[in-house]
C-alpha cells in the first residue's frame, strides 16, 4: 500500500516543482523600469534651516560665524554663532541670530530681530525685540 502512494507523491512533488519553476521564471522575465523618484532635489536657504521661532521673518542669507566678533548686512539673515565667545551684531534688515554656546553678546541692531542664546549666559543688547535664553 505503501509502494502505490510513493509514485503518487513523487508525481506530486515535481507538479510542484514545475509550477513554482514557471513562475519563477515568468517572474525573472518581467521588467519594472525606473521611476527616479529617490533623485529628488530641494534646495537648502535660511528659511528652510531658521528655527521655529523665527518663523515671522523671512530671511534672504545664512552668516556662519568664525568666532569673537560677527557682524550681519543689510540683509535680513540668519546668523549662527560658534560653540565659543561671540559678539553677534545683526546690523540692518530683520535677523535671527542663534549664539550657540559659550558666554555671547547678541545684539540686534537696527531691523525687527529674534536673538536666540545657548546653553551658557549670553548678554543680549537692547535692540533684540525676541530674546530667548
Amino acid at each position: 500500500m505503501i509502494r502505490m502512494r510513493i509514485p503518487r507523491l513523487v508525481f506530486a512533488l515535481l507538479v510542484v516543482l514545475i509550477i513554482v519553476s514557471a513562475g519563477l521564471a515568468f517572474a525573472a522575465n518581467n521588467i519594472v523600469p525606473t521611476t527616479r523618484l529617490t533623485d529628488q532635489s530641494q534646495a537648502i536657504d535660511a528659511n528652510s534651516l531658521k528655527p521655529a521661532a523665527c518663523s515671522g521673518i523671512n530671511l534672504n542669507a545664512v552668516v556662519i560665524c568664525t568666532g569673537g566678533n560677527c557682524n550681519g548686512s543689510n540683509a535680513d539673515e540668519l546668523i549662527i554663532g560658534t560653540n565659543g565667545y561671540d559678539n553677534i551684531s545683526g546690523k540692518n534688515g530683520d535677523d535671527c541670530i542663534i549664539g550657540g554656546g559659550g558666554d555671547d553678546d547678541i545684539d540686534g541692531d537696527n531691523g525687527t530681530d529674534v536673538c536666540i542664546g545657548g546653553p551658557d549666559n549670553d548678554t543680549f543688547g537692547n535692540k533684540c525685540e525676541t530674546e530667548i535664553q
